[in-house]
């Protein structure tokens, strides 16, 4: 079933805006058809646009008659806007340990790429569709679906344009998430955000609830968060034009994330990197004003110890694993950003 329930009336949208996705929604379509169930796995700590992205996926299922579709993730969801994404637009997603995969004639991956270590799916396990805007290369002879589209950005906006060109009606509640992945994505299309994501934004902000979205956006926060500000903004220094934060040890992983945003607005900074440990290992966030080699930057980190890494030109992440003392790890993965951004030779400021 769809993740939404249908209601009775739609806000009126037309048809098809994008044209040029009718031939990789028609090869989606059979890729996935027929078939009477299907597992939408996520990354495992997904954020908005990947919640959004499954749930448009569902939708979509449903509207060509796959009676049934399941939304999974590995990990779990931490931040605070993306619980309350979850709890406010009744978004059901259950943990991929509860998923028995033999249950399902098709699995769809949104929003991530299999084998780069951000998604639990076991080794060797065939897929039958990819949708996702990171920045991957499948091999020519793949024998599965992909759209991947790393110059959007937003996943969101891919599907969004696939419901818009199928002609399958975007209720309310799907509007709000998939607004809200682009919007979080692009940072309100600031960032990384082509035309096409912009038009989605727009035909989305018509039909979706807005005082849903300002009640994800502003939710209520345990004590954690405002701890982490404290270790945040005590650890802040700043190398010429490159910031860097390290958090210690986490309780959420995409909480690393959220204060790389956070510290993206010190004012000194042209670039941020904000690392933490979660699960014995390094996970890092990097944000940028100005240069478009976040990504390219964060390929380096990971592959100068042995971890995943990658991105778009102004946000990127990964995670490393822990070799020996975690503190020592983290002083060397320090050494080796400022050393990777070019900045080794110049002193560092305290935030505080």
């Amino acid at each position: 079933m769809a993740c939404f329930c249908k209601i009775i009336f739609y806000h009126p949208i037309r048809k098809s805006i994008m044209p040029r996705y009718q031939d990789k929604l028609q090869e989606f379509r059979e890729s996935v058809l027929p078939a009477s169930s299907a597992l939408i796995l996520m990354h495992d700590y997904p954020d908005p646009d990947s919640l959004a992205s499954a749930c448009g996926v569902s939708e979509l299922l449903a509207f060509w008659g796959v009676g049934h579709t399941v939304i999974a993730y590995g990990g779990f969801v931490g931040r605070a806007e993306n619980r309350a994404m979850v709890r406010f637009l009744n978004i059901k997603a259950v943990p991929f340990a509860l998923v028995h995969i033999g249950d399902f004639d098709r699995i769809i991956i949104v929003d991530c790429y299999p084998g780069r270590g951000n998604v639990s799916l076991p080794p060797g396990m065939p897929v039958h569709a990819v949708i996702d805007h990171h920045p991957s290369d499948p091999p020519p002879d793949a024998a599965f679906f992909h759209d991947i589209r790393g110059e959007y950005g937003a996943t969101a906006t891919i599907i969004t344009s696939y419901l818009l060109q199928a002609g399958c009606r975007i209720p309310p509640k799907l509007a709000t998430a998939l607004f809200n992945g682009i919007k979080t994505d692009t940072d309100g299309t600031l960032r990384d955000a082509t035309p096409d994501d912009v038009e989605c934004y727009k035909r989305l902000f018509d039909i979706m609830d807005h005082r849903l979205l300002s009640q994800i956006e502003a939710p209520k926060r345990d004590a954690e968060f405002f701890r982490l500000i404290h270790t945040a903004t005590e650890s802040a220094t700043c190398h010429k034009n490159v910031g860097y934060v390290h958090l210690g040890a986490v309780t959420a992983p995409d909480s690393i994330a959220e204060m790389a945003e956070l510290f993206h607005s010190w004012e000194k900074v042209e670039w941020i990197v904000c690392a933490g440990i979660f699960n014995n290992q390094i996970f890092y966030s990097i944000r940028s004003d100005t240069s478009n080699l976040a990504g390219a930057h964060a390929e380096r980190i990971a592959e100068r110890f042995g971890g995943n890494g990658g991105g778009h030109a102004k946000a990127a992440a990964g995670k490393l694993p822990i070799t020996g003392d975690a503190q020592t790890m983290a002083d060397k993965v320090k050494l080796a950003v400022i050393e990777i951004f070019g900045v080794a030779d110049e002193e560092p400021e305290r935030l505080l």
